[in-house]
């Protein structure tokens, strides 16, 4: 059994659409886990973990799917992606090309920037011929290894709506498992960039988010917070450790 963990909020329809879709597949059986944040809105990264809490300490599960309220499988989508994950050992999550239904153009096909913004390869179909590896994972519609959650821990609840999904992709891959996307496996999502918004409140968490994102991965400032030495590294004490240490493994210590 493959559990879907969505994160739903406040649109029925595109719901609708998303359960259709699980309910057509060729795969069976799989469970979805709707986690409706209309009256207590939790976010993204808190949702996601709540299924993933709830599933990947049973028995008997091998995969878990996340997907976007308004991504919707195609009837062989999770077929191919286990199909994919069966055939790399090593690769703990992995993602369909992401098409738009509406002109059937490519919206998501790999990652490139995840910093200052996301950046996503749109290549046409035609060209991608096999799996291949990526950057990052696109949370919109990735299948994770359990293997891989029990060994590497849940998302980041630190970033609560956007870049949860880059940093996990980085985690994933910095412990030694592969981030891939199945080139023959799709989803239908019908999104925007979770960079846009109107709305003042959900922007600053996503500044909130970004922020994090970068003393964590970027500029070292999470390891000063958290530190006994922080406070008293500098960046000219940092770059004369890294040339002592890569003497030494170059023989020139």
């Amino acid at each position: 059994m493959i559990p879907i963990i969505i994160p739903y909020y406040k649109n029925p329809e595109a719901l609708a659409g998303c359960k259709l879709s699980i309910e057509s597949q060729a795969y069976s059986p799989v469970e979805a886990y709707i986690r409706d944040n209309s009256d207590d809105n939790i976010l993204y990264t808190r949702a996601v973990n709540e299924g993933l809490r709830k599933y990947s300490q049973m028995t008997g599960i091998k995969y878990i799917l996340v997907l976007n309220q308004d991504a919707f499988l195609q009837k062989e989508t999770i077929n191919k992606l286990v199909n994919s994950m069966d055939n790399n050992q090593k690769c703990g999550i992995c993602c369909p090309i992401q098409i738009n239904p509406s002109g059937g153009e490519v919206f998501w096909s790999g990652s490139y920037d995840a910093f200052p913004v996301g950046r996503h390869s749109t290549e046409k179909l035609a060209t991608i011929t096999a799996d291949f590896d990526t950057y990052w994972a696109n949370g919109a519609a990735m299948l994770l290894r359990v293997e891989m959650i029990r060994e590497i821990g849940l998302l980041d609840e630190n970033m609560q709506f956007i870049c949860s999904d880059a940093d996990y992709s980085f985690t994933a891959r910095a412990r030694g498992w592969r981030v891939t996307v199945a080139h023959d496996a799709y989803v239908n999502h019908v999104g925007t960039s979770s960079t846009e918004s109107k709305n003042d409140h959900l922007n600053t968490i996503k500044a909130r988010d970004a922020l994090y994102f970068s003393n964590k991965w970027l500029s070292g400032d999470l390891y000063r917070q958290l530190s006994y030495e922080g406070l008293r590294i500098s960046n000219t004490q940092i770059r004369a450790n890294s040339i002592t240490l890569n003497k030494i493994i170059n023989g020139r210590g």
